[in-house]
């Protein structure tokens, strides 16, 4: 059975969609250079790298769907749980081609909590890994859901190669609309909720002028994020919206294997994963740290959560520039992005980047500073929660999205953030604190690996993690704090310190978790 299609084919395919979706920029890229690698990956059965062009996505991404819509999936929703692997990506590429709506879920929940949010979301289609999909069986019952290995993706594309070959073309001719839900996925938005934020194919094209803007299909992209989260699967489209090669990472433990193969000139990470690359690199030298990540990285972009100082200041050691961007999983990705300025990637200091040109972005009732909730408008903005009007009408009002972000604008429409509404500290004497804000401030302190601002009694307090507590580090950070406190208005003023033995808690992309948090 052969493995690619007839290029004419591929071609009424691409042709089959609205222009703003993911299949029209992807068959356009790949019929304009169809040997160029479109996903690669190290394969540890070779023991080498290997990968799939263009031509070869295409015909893959034909096949399983034209098996898909033979099965009668054709406007459903599919449950995906696993790994990054190439069938966990074909299976989502297709699925998006398909008119079909992907639902990407944490491999590390519970098969009840996997079954929750599968009924929630009234996916009665799941594709899992083959232990999750054994596991996940015993938690839905009989007939409840269509359960499927990934293992069995080789036996998917021969049988919609048959089909392909015997004329069945219904997938070919499916016609793919911008304005269908390609995606779910959950988030906890801006009320600590888990919500099922719908995703259209036009809320993906975004991604596109962020990988232009930034060149990044003149080198390979490295995809170290996670797939069920927006800030992984952003990474995963966007090469394919510009032609671009994506390389999988195999894991964290692989990072340094995988810098050293891709070389990549700019990379995307959360600071939790950048807080990694520092313990890997530890005492190395400039020169040496740059050659274990690759030799020519001169650029990283970070997004979820504030870059540490003392971080950026190792990356800035080691002649690699830290730059911040700001997105959402309701506007499938970006808002604002660092720019190319002098064939270095820019963002002026402080600020989370440049906004998107197609973007529509303003300040709701600033205050004196410029400073009020950052709201969007635009191609970006998703359609709402599924089966969540309550939500959704907390979030989307008069064709605006409400991010609960507060930030201002400059002339050149960067964007800065300086905190959460939902985060603001309300004091007994009625002052506004943004923790946020100290937390900056705090963080500078160079013992100070993660801090934490919350209100005690009325008085501001804040949690330190700096190692291993001892009490000549307590008393010394206690003195860094009051100097700090010198330099601030008295309501302002951190009047409790104290000082944590772990890590605080964080969440995936590596944001610091407030709502647990108890004092």
């Amino acid at each position: 059975m052969k493995k690619t299609v007839d290029t004419e084919l591929l071609r009424r395919a691409g042709a089959n969609c609205s222009e703003e979706t993911l299949k029209h920029f992807l068959y356009l890229n790949g019929l304009q250079a169809p040997e160029k690698p479109a996903y690669e990956w190290f394969d540890e059965a070779q023991g080498r790298v290997v990968g799939v062009s263009y031509l070869e996505l295409m015909s893959d991404i034909a096949a399983m769907g034209t098996a898909f819509h033979a099965r009668g999936w054709r406007g459903r929703t599919l449950g995906l749980i696993g790994a990054t692997s190439y069938s966990w990506v074909l299976a989502f590429v297709t699925c998006i081609c398909s008119s079909m709506t992907v639902l990407p879920l944490d491999p590390s929940l519970s098969p009840e909590e996997l079954a929750g949010r599968l009924r929630h979301c009234r996916s009665a289609l799941v594709l899992a890994d083959p232990k999750k999909a054994e596991q996940l069986g015993a938690a839905v019952n009989d007939g409840e859901m269509e359960l499927y290995s990934l293992s069995e993706t080789d036996a998917l594309l021969e049988e919609g190669r048959r089909l392909l070959e015997a004329g069945d073309h219904a997938w070919i001719d499916n016609f793919v609309s911008d304005k269908q839900i390609a995606l779910m996925i959950f988030t906890s938005g801006t009320g600590g909720k888990n919500k099922a934020a719908m995703i259209r194919q036009e809320n993906l094209m975004a991604e596109r002028y962020v990988w232009i803007g930034i060149q990044a299909n003149q080198s390979k992209g490295l995809l170290t994020l996670p797939l069920f989260h927006i800030a992984g699967i952003k990474d995963l489209y966007g090469a394919l919206l510009t032609g671009a090669t994506l390389y999988l990472c195999g894991g964290l433990r692989h990072l340094l294997r995988d810098y050293a193969y891709v070389q990549p000139v700019t990379t995307f990470m959360v600071p939790a994963q950048a807080e990694l690359v520092c313990q890997m690199l530890q005492g190395r030298s400039a020169e040496e740290a740059r050659n274990l990540l690759g030799g020519h990285l001169v650029a990283l972009r970070t997004s979820g959560a504030p870059m540490p100082e003392r971080m950026r200041a190792l990356f800035t050691a080691w002649n690699i520039d830290i730059t911040s961007d700001y997105g959402m999983t309701e506007t499938g990705g970006p808002v604002s992005v660092s720019v190319m300025k002098n064939g270095r990637l820019f963002s002026k200091p402080g600020s989370v980047g440049r906004i998107l040109d197609c973007l529509d972005v303003r300040i709701d009732h600033p205050d004196e500073n410029g400073c009020g909730e950052v709201i969007i408008s635009g191609i970006s903005v998703f359609d709402g929660y599924f089966e969540d009007p309550e939500e959704t009408e907390k979030i989307l009002r008069d064709g605006w999205l409400h991010t609960g972000d507060i930030g201002r604008i400059d002339e050149d429409r960067y964007l800065y953030i300086v905190g959460r509404s939902k985060n603001i500290l309300i004091l007994s004497n009625g002052e506004n604190i943004i923790p946020e804000e100290l937390e900056k401030a705090v963080s500078a302190i160079p013992e100070v690996k993660e801090c934490l601002v919350f209100k005690k009694d009325e008085k501001l307090a804040v949690r330190i993690y700096a190692g291993t507590p001892e009490p000549e580090l307590e008393n010394h950070l206690k003195d860094e704090v009051r100097k700090l406190n010198g330099t601030m208005p008295a309501y302002k003023q951190i009047r409790i310190v104290e000082l944590a033995a772990e890590p605080l808690p964080k969440t995936a992309t590596g944001k610091l978790k407030r709502e647990n948090f108890h004092a």
